[in-house]
């Protein structure tokens, strides 16, 4: 009886944190570009207090330096996302696309154990 509790127990707890990420924290699964490039703002419910930026291979070599106002900027390629440690909104900004392909990079960042994941496209 104590091992079947237990497991209810567990099972709640886990669809309960799986139900956080499923909603991405409120930040939007996807942001689409124009080939012009430009700026958004994204909202979530918790804050970023990590980013990573990667390719379609899972490849990372973003640069991260720190802005005025305790903002960090994190970029890669033609992507940079600009977040501060205790705020919920983060400013994704592209630059133009000459490439004349639809280019994608994923976006995660860190939030308590988990993460909030954002694919972003150009055409």
């Amino acid at each position: 009886m104590k091992s079947k509790i237990l497991f209810i127990s567990l099972l709640i707890s886990f669809l309960l944190v799986s139900c956080e990420n499923a909603h991405n924290f409120g930040y939007p699964r996807k942001v689409t570009f124009e080939k012009e490039g430009g700026s958004k703002i994204c909202s979530g419910t918790s804050s970023f207090y990590d980013v990573d930026i990667t390719d379609y291979n899972g490849n990372e070599h973003t640069t991260t330096t720190n802005g005025e106002n305790d903002t960090i900027i994190v970029t890669y390629d033609w992507l940079s996302v600009k977040y501060e440690r205790i705020g919920t909104k983060v400013k994704l900004e592209a630059l133009p696309n000459t490439t004349g392909r639809k280019r994608t990079l994923y976006v995660s960042g860190m939030v308590d154990d988990s993460f909030a994941d954002i694919k972003v496209t150009q055409h």
